[in-house]
């Protein structure tokens, strides 16, 4: 399994709840695109073929371990932003990126390896 670069500290998920996890923020990310990638935000608009059930249960797993990420999620635009409010949870969000299968800033890197 692919690991993230960081796992922070105040994420309470394990093992195997983990791997469900990225496979799940696997599956959300196919067709993504970020629009907005700052120290503290990270917007991302879904691809078209993404359910929003999919979309709503990362989601509700995300904040069930990982409080001190804000997330919002817009079904029209179909955007997820994700937030971070402390410097020392700024990394975080590289994790979020490259969970759903971005490297750097960019778009999802070609022949990215899924879980």
């Amino acid at each position: 399994m692919d690991s993230l670069p960081m796992l922070p500290a105040g994420c309470s998920l394990e093992e195997a709840d983990l791997r469900a996890q990225l496979a799940r923020y696997r599956g959300v990310g196919t067709g993504a695109d970020i629009l907005e990638r700052s120290t503290q935000r990270l917007v991302i608009r879904m691809g078209d073929a993404v359910s929003d059930g999919a979309v709503e249960e990362l989601l509700a797993v995300e904040r069930s371990c990982c409080p001190f990420f804000g997330m919002g999620w817009d079904p029209r635009e179909r955007c997820i932003s994700v937030s971070v409010s402390r410097p020392e949870d700024e990394r975080a969000l590289d994790a979020i990126a490259y969970a759903l299968g971005f490297r750097g800033r960019g778009r999802p890197a070609e022949g990215f390896p899924l879980a």
